[in-house]
């Protein structure tokens, strides 16, 4: 719960911001979403690296900014004349505490631990792991849907 108050303190004083980039990167987790409240209106957003994250414009002043795999990015909104009126270094880390990494060699096979630990599709898990985690995710959707076999 403190982690999203952080989350939260850190985005409205980044809203309040100037341009410039910040000393150190806006901190986003993988699969994950935060509300960014800007000081003046946004016309435009862009995106240094979109497979690492995306920005989704909830409203003019509004945005959302979703982790989508590790790594570095930039944001950049511009207003209605073209001035940059926020930008930043964007790093989208993982983890939490109820996610669980195990490395065995070069692969990784990552877990979702809130009452027992199960197979989560993670990016970077080994592919073999990854698949059968989301053969298993799209099975159970298909036998939602009233789909299974």
């Amino acid at each position: 719960m403190a982690l999203k108050h952080l989350a939260a303190a850190m985005a409205f004083a980044l809203a309040g911001a100037p341009a410039a980039l910040a000393d150190s990167p806006f901190m986003v987790k993988v699969d994950q979403t935060i509300a960014v409240k800007l000081a003046s209106p946004a016309n435009s957003v862009v995106v240094g690296n979109a497979t690492v994250a995306d920005v989704a414009v909830h409203d003019a002043s509004t945005l959302l900014i979703t982790g989508k795999a590790f790594g570095s990015t930039n944001v950049l909104v511009l207003d209605r004349n073209g001035k940059a009126i926020w930008q930043t270094e964007l790093a989208v880390a993982g983890g939490n505490e109820t996610s669980l990494t195990i490395v065995r060699g070069a692969n990784t096979n990552t877990y979702s631990c809130t009452d027992k630990c199960r197979g989560t599709a993670a990016a970077g898990d080994d592919p073999a792991f990854f698949n059968n985690v989301m053969q298993t995710v799209s099975g159970k959707d298909a036998a939602a849907k009233g789909n299974g076999q």
